[in-house]
C-alpha cells in the first residue's frame, strides 16, 4: 500500500509522514533516488544532483528526473506498505506544463496510483511562520504567494488522473491532530 503526502513547503509533510509511519507501522520513504546515489543514511549526492536539476529550465528534464524517483520508488519498495513525502503531484506542480504533459501522461500510465493521497495545506500566514521557524531566510518563503494556485493545480492533476485524495487544512491543527485525521480517513476507507 502507498500513501502519498503532498503540499507546500512548511505545511508539515515530513513531520506528518514520520509520525504517521510510526503510528500505522508503514515505512517512510523520503527522496527515493537517494538510495541510488548515497548510502542509507546520507543524502549528500542526491541533494547535489537535485539542486543542479532544480536550476534547469527544461521541464522535460526536471519531470523525468523526479519521475525516475517515482519509478525507482515502486521498483525498490513496490510490495511494501509505504508513506512518501511527495509523489507525482508535486513533480507536476513544479515541472508540469503544456510541453511536458507528455512526460506525465507516460508516468501516470506506467506507475500505479498511490492508494490514497493527502494534500496538506495551510493559510499563507501560517506557512510563513512555519518556514521562518525552520529558517528565517528559508528560500521557500517566496513561494507562499503561489499557495492557492499550487493547491488548485494539485487537485486538477489528481482529478484528471482519477487519484483518490483528501485535503486537510493544517492551519490550526497540531501534528497529532493532522495524523489522527489521516488515520481516521484511512480506517473509514478500509485501507488500514
Amino acid at each position: 500500500m502507498h500513501i502519498a503526502i503532498e503540499g507546500m513547503d512548511g505545511v508539515g509533510k515530513t513531520s506528518t509522514c514520520r509520525l504517521l509511519s510510526k503510528k500505522i507501522k508503514f515505512q517512510f520513504i523520503e527522496k527515493p533516488l537517494h538510495y541510488l546515489f548515497d548510502s542509507e543514511n546520507s543524502f549528500d549526492n542526491y541533494l547535489r544532483i537535485r539542486d543542479y536539476v532544480n536550476l534547469q529550465e527544461n521541464r522535460h528534464f526536471t519531470a523525468w528526473f523526479y519521475g525516475l524517483g517515482n519509478i525507482f520508488l515502486y521498483h525498490k519498495f513496490g510490495i511494501e506498505d509505504i508513506i512518501t513525502d511527495r509523489h507525482l503531484v508535486s513533480n507536476y506542480v513544479w515541472s508540469g506544463n503544456e510541453t511536458s504533459e507528455v512526460v506525465f501522461d507516460c508516468l501516470t500510465t506506467i506507475l500505479k496510483n498511490p492508494d490514497c493521497t493527502f494534500i496538506l495545506h495551510a493559510n499563507d500566514e501560517v506557512l510563513k511562520e512555519r518556514l521562518k521557524m525552520r529558517d528565517k531566510n528559508d528560500p521557500d518563503i517566496v513561494k507562499i504567494r503561489f499557495n492557492n494556485k499550487i493547491i488548485k493545480k494539485m487537485e486538477q492533476f489528481l482529478l484528471k488522473n482519477n487519484m483518490k485524495y483528501y485535503k486537510i487544512d493544517t492551519s490550526h491543527l497540531t501534528l497529532e491532530e493532522v495524523v489522527d485525521r489521516i488515520v481516521g480517513i484511512l480506517r473509514k476507507e478500509e485501507l488500514i
